[in-house]
């Protein structure tokens, strides 16, 4: 990896920022009496029946499709692929059940480097109707003088066009750049750019430390 010092560095929210909502379906699976790994499908991957074989969730994390589209389509799906009928309703008291829980000693080293001059970008795969939920959990317009949201600008991770449009507004080369996210596809795409990556663990404490030894190895380059 790159030894020039670091100019900025970006963070994923989910995962990241936040604890992972949607990190262990196994508790609605048993609840509804499914299969281990049905709900996953329905929710996030492609459907057969799609002649672009896109899944939804993309869709949506890309604002082309409404959460409400995206909820049909659940609702229209969930015979194909739990053998059975879902009610949507089943899914928004899954996720009420969930409420973001934020993962305050990451938040804390991210405002220390902006207190030590150092370039901040979030960067989340997200859809427009969460934006209320996330951007009130934590101070985002405070710490991160950047944001690229997914379903605004119409690119999502692992794009390679969604890193560098995010290095370009930071003002950085990708290689000046550190980029932080739980999901190892999107971990590879950035070191694929020349950015140095932290996949992240559970274990928010590991994450911070991992940050902090390439910030070390590297030096920093105030903005």
């Amino acid at each position: 990896m790159s030894a020039q010092p670091v100019e900025a560095v970006i963070f994923d929210y989910g995962g990241v920022i936040s604890v992972p909502v949607f990190h262990d379906l196994a508790p609605i699976e048993r609840e509804l009496g499914l299969p281990p790994g049905s709900i996953h499908r329905l929710m996030f991957e492609a459907d057969p029946a799609s002649p672009d074989a896109e899944p939804d969730f993309h869709k949506l994390e890309t604002g082309t499709m409404t959460f409400a589209e995206y909820l049909d389509r659940l609702v229209e799906r969930a015979p194909r692929v739990l053998g059975r009928p879902i009610d949507a309703e089943v899914y928004a008291q899954f996720s009420s059940a969930r409420p973001l829980q934020i993962q305050w000693p990451v938040v804390h080293r991210i405002r220390a480097l902006r207190d030590e001059g150092v370039g901040l970008a979030l960067l989340t795969n997200n859809a427009k109707e969460f934006a209320g939920s996330w951007r009130a959990s934590f101070p985002v317009e405070d710490l991160f003088p950047v944001v690229v949201d997914s379903s605004e600008v119409g690119l999502r991770k692992p794009n390679p066009e969604i890193f560098e449009l995010t290095c370009e507004l930071v003002g950085v080369e990708p290689t000046a750049a550190v980029f932080l996210d739980d999901n190892v596809d999107n971990v590879t795409a950035a070191r694929a750019l020349g950015i140095e990556t932290v996949l992240v663990s559970p274990d928010c404490t590991a994450t911070i430390t991992e940050l902090d030894l390439i910030l070390e190895r590297r030096g920093t380059r105030p903005r």
